[in-house]
């Protein structure tokens, strides 16, 4: 005859004395965390290039690339005048022309190193990467620019506009 085996009762694992032990670990921690203070080193930000004291009555060079699917369009001033309009050439920009614009407009600006590229929402990652390349480097076809600056020193560079600030796209 076969012996009946019993159904062993697994027993409840009884959940409340560890809840109750981590309520009271999270009061006595909200309790405890009013009373720490915090320290704190105050420092300055260090100071990355000297300032002129001299207010200069010139207007900034502002030179910005308005770049949409079917045009580059270069403005310059505060106020955006447009200096040029840049088309594409079949899928792609002109970036040798685009790159003969900008040699100009740094050969009269020769200290400005900043650039403004405000592109659409439409225009293509790949497209402002190249923009972007075209916009830093003078090019095999220059080994470096030269010119006076408007304080009156000669001046000499390997780059075009190599601080690339990009306008918020919404």
């Amino acid at each position: 005859m076969r012996t009946r085996r019993e159904k062993k009762e697994i027993p409840k694992l009884n959940l409340i004395p560890i809840l109750d032990a981590v309520f009271i670990f999270i009061f006595f921690l909200l309790m405890s965390a009013q009373f720490v203070e915090i320290y704190e080193i105050g420092s300055d930000a260090p100071a990355i290039a000297t300032i002129d004291t001299q207010k200069s009555d010139e207007k900034p060079l502002n030179l910005t690339l308005k770049i949409s699917n079917n045009e580059i369009e270069i403005k310059t001033g505060v106020e955006g005048t447009t200096k040029s309009k840049i088309t594409k050439l079949g899928e792609e920009f002109d970036l040798s022309k685009l790159k003969k614009i900008l040699i100009d407009i740094k050969l009269k600006n020769i200290e400005e190193r900043s650039i403004i590229i405000s592109p659409s929402k439409s225009v293509n990652y790949k497209q402002i990467v190249k923009i972007m390349d075209s916009v830093t480097g003078v090019g095999s076809e220059f080994p470096e620019l030269s010119a006076k600056s408007k304080k009156g020193k000669l001046v000499r560079t390997k780059t075009l506009f190599d601080q690339i600030i990009f306008e918020t796209v919404i």
